[in-house]
């Protein structure tokens, strides 16, 4: 079977939901990447990736401008490749695959991250929001096969017209051979790490966790490390610059991502409403619990679905920072049996339920019964 990938812009890292399928299924089947700009920074992608954005020698910040005319080129690209199906993650700039599959005849799938569905939810104010509700409407129209990353997501999907019969839900998993605990399993950093891993974006919430550490420091002893960037950065450096224990990272490879998580008391994940919009998923949970770290979220939108709560980890009242603090408070106060434990269940829960060697499975599922 051959499998055309597409997509607008993709970046990895950190879009690396676009690839981890197919490398996973690459044994079985052929896949093959096409976008209208790319930006691979990591060699272990082995899907070949095709990106159609003219000036390939531009920087990437600069030629994602570009990206918007190289539609056609696109489809022709994807056409040229011949695909037994086409699955296009996100709804938005989707013209290329819709093309390429009415062309071709062929299935298409598309995987729904969430802004494409907030893109028919809120009212249109400039032609940058039409025209994306143009391409989703298209996508509800022509899709064989549409996949919510999470009941959450998929609720929303058929709130905003989407057909629910060729609707499904597919998580869509880590990779827990990755994602793994550290050989010296039981053995936790002193003072405890608390972490947080995301865009420092008031939708990622990281100063409601930042008030909660200062809250807390004076009778609990702890580290708060925060791997991101983004708008609030200045902000946070302001009201922690007394403060030793907050410490910003800033952007870091992957693997210290996973090294951070896998030093970590809990991983702390405050996502909240903005401007219509939850968070679908937050893939950074599963991270987390895959490494055997216990996590700490708002309740908002399908976070839930994302761990087993009040087993791997704790979900309070969106927003709540009282109730945030609390269950910082209560992960600080693990003892080392008790983080153990929650670590296993929150290990095992992934590699059940949320893997990618899960998600794979059902995909191809997917997949060969459209063809």
């Amino acid at each position: 079977m051959k499998v055309a990938l597409t997509t607008n812009v993709l970046a990895i890292p950190p879009t690396y939901f676009v690839v981890n399928h197919a490398q996973r299924l690459a044994s079985r089947h052929q896949f093959e990447v096409f976008a209208l700009m790319a930006d691979i920074q990591d060699p272990t992608v082995s899907i070949p990736v095709h990106d159609y954005a003219a000036f390939p020698a531009l920087l990437p910040a600069r030629r994602v401008y570009l990206a918007p005319f190289a539609g056609r080129a696109m489809s022709r690209g994807i056409e040229k490749y011949a695909p037994d199906i086409i699955h296009q993650h996100f709804a938005t700039w989707s013209g290329p695959a819709l093309a390429a599959a009415k062309h071709s005849r062929v299935p298409l799938v598309t995987t729904l991250h969430g802004y494409d569905v907030r893109a028919l939810a809120r009212t249109a104010k400039n032609p940058m929001d039409l025209w994306h509700r143009r391409n989703v409407r298209a996508i509800q129209k022509r899709s064989s096969r549409v996949l919510g990353v999470s009941k959450y997501l998929a609720d929303e999907a058929i709130a905003v017209g989407f057909d629910a019969r060729r609707l499904d839900v597919h998580y869509q998993g880590i990779d827990t051979d990755y994602f793994t605990p550290a050989d010296d399993r039981g053995v936790f950093s002193n003072p405890p790490i608390i972490s947080f891993v995301g865009a420092l974006s008031a939708h990622k919430g990281p100063l409601d966790l930042v008030r909660a550490s200062l809250q807390l420091i004076d009778r609990h002893d702890h580290r708060l490390q925060l791997i991101g960037a983004g708008p609030l950065e200045r902000e946070i450096r302001e009201i922690s610059r007394n403060s030793s224990h907050i410490e910003l990272l800033g952007k870091v490879p992957k693997d210290a991502v996973r090294e951070t998580l896998r030093s970590s008391q809990a991983m702390v994940l405050p996502s909240k409403r903005l401007h219509g919009g939850s968070e679908a998923a937050g893939l950074v949970l599963l991270e987390a619990q895959a490494c055997g770290t216990p996590v700490v979220a708002y309740d908002s939108g399908g976070i839930a679905e994302m761990m087993d709560v009040g087993t791997t980890g704790a979900l309070v009242q969106e927003g709540d920072e009282r109730e945030l603090t609390n269950a910082l408070r209560e992960m600080l106060q693990l003892s080392s049996a008790e983080r153990t434990r929650i670590g296993v269940a929150a290990r095992h829960f992934v590699e059940t339920q949320r893997s990618l060697k899960v998600s794979a499975i059902e995909l191809e599922r997917h997949y060969l019964d459209l063809i």
